[in-house]
């Protein structure tokens, strides 16, 4: 097993056929287990790409699609293997994920932070072993996707809660005051116009969905908000929702994030717009 696999699969991406064997990146600085493992893994019926290097484990994760990373805890730096992990987790969240650590007294912190990894492994580990939990791990039912709107219409008590949290805590918005409901009662509104469009192929906004954004923008102007108050509100909307990934409300995996997160951005956007613009001609 050679590192220069890794240039040749990032100038050779070909799409995934049925019964092709499972791509693998295997992160570690160590030359020795570089050297060896990778090859045990290829013998197993895996297409390792190998590489020593946080860096090179970023270009390789743009570039290719992999079924199962396989990184050091500690690539160059302490714990730097999580940002491998968060990287993959974030760019291909259907990825199997696994830690190997050298330090076993590390074994209670990171049964700490399991929920992030699908397992991990003490260095040195038995090849066996290691093969045998990645299979299994490989054989389970795919989580199948959850659209935004879902989670939307599911808990939006709490995102809203969450987002009122934030709203309170920051050091612009919190300088008006307000009741809790009338910091929040403007994202009903927004949660079903987005809602609204997730369900039905990112259909333009209905002139008529954002006559809230109006009179919203209106009703700021009235409590006394700054521009900059306004915008900020709108932002943290979508700050919380990004914040809330990884987490039980929106676990990596379980939400189609590339086109329902961007679909989101868009419509705050636009909302933004529309609320800013009654803003700046009411009197």
């Amino acid at each position: 097993m050679n590192e220069s696999k890794s240039i040749r699969s990032q100038f050779g991406i070909a799409a995934r056929q049925t019964g092709e064997r499972p791509r693998l990146l295997f992160v570690d600085d160590e030359d020795s287990i570089r050297v060896t493992l990778p090859v045990l893994l290829e013998k197993h019926g895996f297409d390792v790409t190998t590489v020593p290097t946080v860096a090179d484990a970023l270009v390789q994760i743009a570039a290719i699609s992999f079924e199962v990373l396989v990184t050091d805890l500690n690539v160059h730096r302490e714990g730097d293997g999580f940002l491998v992990i968060t990287a993959m987790r974030r760019a291909q969240p259907r990825c199997k994920n696994f830690i190997l650590t050298g330090y076993p007294g590390l074994e209670n912190a990171i049964r700490a932070i399991q929920s992030q990894v699908d397992d991990y492994f003490t260095k040195p580990t038995d090849i066996e072993y290691l093969v045998a939990k990645i299979k299994a791990r490989l054989a389970e039912p795919a989580m199948k996707p959850i659209r935004l709107a879902a989670v939307f219409m599911e808990k939006e008590r709490e995102i809203t809660a969450h987002i009122l949290e934030n709203v309170k805590h920051d050091a612009l918005l919190r300088k008006v005051r307000l009741t809790d409901r009338d910091r929040v009662d403007h994202l009903p509104p927004i949660f079903q116009s987005v809602i609204a469009r997730l369900m039905h192929d990112n259909r333009p906004f209905k002139s008529s969905e954002l006559q809230f954004a109006v009179r919203h923008g209106r009703r700021r102007k009235k409590n006394g908000y700054t521009p900059a108050m306004l915008v900020r509100e709108f932002q943290l909307i979508g700050e919380t929702l990004y914040d809330l990934l990884g987490t039980d409300m929106l676990p990596f995996g379980a939400v189609e994030l590339t086109s329902d997160m961007k679909l989101l951005t868009k419509s705050l956007n636009m909302i933004t717009l529309k609320s800013f613009d009654a803003y700046s001609r009411a009197r």
